[in-house]
This record gives structure tokens, C-alpha cells and sequence, in this order.
């Protein structure tokens, strides 16, 4: 099977090591604002109507429901917000020694191929596609949950030679033992439970290598960055349009009669506007028009 080169393993190692870079969302992760449900509970027990008194139990179920499943983010109107769990640490998981490397390999009963060990000289997981390569002993049970007895919809048995290493939810992404190449496992592809070629046909080949799949990984942005550079371009793209001849806004619309006709809806709501951009009290729309050049 094939190495990851030098060059390649130091920005893989120098990627893995920045918290705002090492996944996909590790970056939004870092930056949410812990949600004190202790505190919202007091405020709705001190300002809350009556019926209030209910979602506090609501609120210490969702809680602890939450904190043993590590915790969620969502985006909220002032950014990230983290529902219990801990933020990404700021350094990784100090990479496993060759003596767990051996016990896993026992475990598994299959060697671990030379560019996998080489992401966990790096750290144990954390860092990678989707949520991040699986710690040592997080993959290990994984793989023999997997493995243990039938995993299929038929009960078909998990291909031993295919061992999970990252999660994209709800896909993963998994290392041929045999060949070194990446399969995708998507169960999205099985549409029929009872169709044997739909088993089949959730496993998808995607890369060569190891290798591969992570130089794909270091050339792809975050979702920090996917969304600044998305915003940027909305910016670049509004500041490009032609100026309307009546408000010197960007114009939305490329035909001129469909952007004067808004243009009267939106100024017809205000005289103020209308004396603000110039226009005359009496037969304003028609100026709109003969701005537009439609007069």
C-alpha cells in the first residue's frame, strides 16, 4: 500500500493540530457559546408566565439527554450555540504508542496498513473528513461491533476487510484492508431492505488510497471558511450590479421595466423616500420609468 509522502504528512500534522481547521466544523464547534440552561431555567422561573413552570423540566430532560450524547451546536441568531458537551480541546489526543497499535491490531486480527499508522503518529483521531479519524480504541470497538454479528438489513455480514475511519454522517468512510483503497459506505443508496444489489450498491469506491482521501481533505475548506468565502461572494456579486438610475442601489433585476415597476411598489410606501431619491409629488412613477429609460 502506498505512503503518504513527507510534505503531505506535515499539513496533514500542521492542519490536525489547528482546532479551527481539523474537521469540517471544529471551527463553529470552538467558537459556540455554552447554552447555561441553569441560567435560563432561573430566568423563566423568575419572569415566565405560569405555564413555564413546565418546560423547566423540559429544559433539565433536554440537558442531560444532551450531555450523554457529548453535547450539540446549532447556529443561532448571534452565532454557534453549544448545547452541553465540551468544546474542542485546543491541542489533540496525544497520538497512541506502539503498544496500543499492536493491541489493536490483535483486536482486529489484521494489520494496521503503514498510512494509517501514520495519521496516528500524528494524534489519536480527531482530525480528518466528516467528524475526524476514529481514536484507536473508538475504531477498534466500532470495527468489531460491526463485525461481531450479522450488521446488514438481511443480515448480511459487514465486509471484514472494510475498517471504519471516519463518520460522515450517515455515511462512513472506510480503509480496504486488502487493496488500500477508501469505500463509502452510504445507507442512504439501500432503498429496499430486502434487495440484496442495494447492499451491494451502498458501497461506493471512492479513493485509491488513504493518501488520497486526505489530500481531497487538505485542499477542501472548512465550513467557516466555505461560508466566508459563499459571503464574500454574494458581496463581490451585489457590488457588481449595475446602479439604479433612481436610488443608485444595486439593481436586482436585469430587465428595466420589472426593476422600475419595484421600484414604484417599494417607494409608493414612502414620500419621505421619494423626496430623499428626487422625485416629483405628482406623476413620480412616470419619472421612475423615464429614469429607467421606458419614457
Amino acid at each position: 500500500m502506498a505512503m503518504i509522502s513527507q510534505e503531505q504528512f506535515a499539513r496533514i500534522a500542521e492542519r490536525a493540530g489547528d482546532v479551527e481547521r481539523r474537521t469540517y466544523t471544529s471551527g463553529v464547534e470552538a467558537s459556540a457559546q455554552p447554552l447555561d440552561f441553569d441560567q435560563l431555567a432561573d430566568d423563566l422561573a423568575r419572569h415566565g408566565a405560569p405555564g413555564a413552570q413546565g418546560l423547566l423540566g423540559a429544559f433539565g430532560k433536554l440537558g442531560g439527554m444532551l450531555g450523554s450524547i457529548g453535547g450539540m451546536v446549532a447556529m443561532g441568531p448571534g452565532g454557534a450555540v453549544r448545547f452541553g458537551g465540551e468544546a474542542p480541546v485546543r491541542d489533540p489526543a496525544a497520538a497512541p504508542g506502539p503498544e496500543r497499535l499492536a493491541m489493536a491490531e490483535r483486536r482486529i486480527g489484521r494489520a494496521l496498513p503503514e498510512e494509517l499508522r501514520q495519521l496516528y503518529a500524528i494524534a489519536d483521531g480527531g482530525f480528518g473528513p466528516g467528524g475526524g479519524l476514529f481514536a484507536l480504541d473508538d475504531l477498534v470497538a466500532r470495527y468489531l461491533d460491526m463485525t461481531g454479528e450479522p450488521f446488514g438489513p438481511l443480515d448480511q455480514d459487514w465486509p471484514a476487510n472494510l475498517l471504519p475511519l471516519f463518520d460522515e454522517d450517515p455515511a462512513l468512510l472506510c480503509l480496504d484492508l486488502d487493496g488500500g483503497a477508501i469505500v463509502i459506505w452510504d445507507p442512504e443508496e439501500i432503498e429496499d431492505e430486502d434487495s440484496e444489489d442495494d447492499w451491494q450498491r451502498s458501497f461506493i469506491r471512492r479513493h485509491a488510497s488513504l493518501g488520497e482521501l486526505m489530500g481531497t481533505w487538505l485542499d477542501a475548506p472548512t465550513w467557516s471558511e466555505a461560508t466566508a468565502r459563499m459571503e464574500q461572494d454574494a458581496v463581490e456579486q451585489y457590488r457588481a450590479r449595475q446602479p439604479s438610475p433612481v436610488t443608485g442601489f444595486p439593481m436586482d433585476l436585469t430587465d428595466p421595466r420589472q426593476q422600475a415597476e419595484a421600484e414604484i411598489v417599494f417607494l409608493g410606501y414612502s414620500d419621505a423616500l421619494r423626496s430623499d431619491f428626487g422625485l416629483p409629488e405628482a406623476g413620480w412613477e412616470d419619472e421612475i420609468r423615464r429614469r429607467h429609460g421606458l419614457l
